[in-house]
């Protein structure tokens, strides 16, 4: 679903086929495939023994997911291409569904790692909804060359995909959600830094 919802945009856009209702159909796909899907997945998998608790983090994840895309098409033309506000619905969908994957890979049952479960579901519920900005890979056009050295890094990461493809995948998404985290320390560090500068500049004028 990942691999399609990239494609779909960019062969509309190609094919002169873009409409409004390929545009809402979209984002009704999404919904089904990275917010209930993975929701329902889970729940069944993990959380259905925690009660409330189970159905709320569930919940929580599905709400997230629809809030997300309905502020994505809301603000489609008004914003930095670049990045995307808050984690993409894909992205959560795979570090819910991957935890699943990588977890049965492993050999552990939902009920061995249901507070995991509880807590990682919460977390891309919420994170789908913040201000966090993420990287959107956007800017990648395959018409352009593309250096040797990115060549070497995809082919290395088609053989870690195909090396262990559970491991592979999930190590991805954790890494690509707690990237707006980092991007966002790193810029508040910044301008507290730029500020403390500012200030001592400010005193040594005085």
């Amino acid at each position: 679903a990942a691999i399609l919802d990239a494609l779909d945009g960019r062969i509309a856009r190609l094919t002169h086929t873009e409409s409004d209702f390929g545009a809402e159909y979209d984002s009704l796909v999404d919904m089904v495939s990275f917010g209930l899907a993975p929701a329902l997945i889970m729940y069944e998998w993990a959380l259905s023994g925690m009660g409330k608790l189970g159905w709320l983090a569930a919940f929580i994840y599905t709400a997230g997911a629809g809030l997300r895309l309905a502020r994505f098409n809301t603000r489609v033309g008004s914003v930095d291409k670049r990045y995307f506000q808050g984690l993409a619905s894909p992205a959560a969908a795979g570090l819910v569904a991957g935890l699943v994957w990588i977890m049965n890979d492993f050999g552990f049952t939902g009920a061995d790692v249901r507070w995991w479960a509880w807590g990682m579901t919460i977390f891309a519920g919420i994170t789908m909804v913040t201000n966090v900005r993420y990287y959107s890979f956007k800017e990648i056009h395959m018409k352009k060359s593309i250096p040797f050295v990115a060549m070497l890094l995809i082919i290395l990461g088609f053989a870690v995909v195909q090396y262990n493809a559970p491991l592979a995948l999930f190590s991805f998404f954790v890494s690509y959600a707690l990237s707006g985290y980092v991007m966002e320390l790193s810029a508040l560090l910044k301008r507290k830094g730029q500020i403390h500068v500012l200030v001592r500049k400010g005193s040594q004028k005085k």
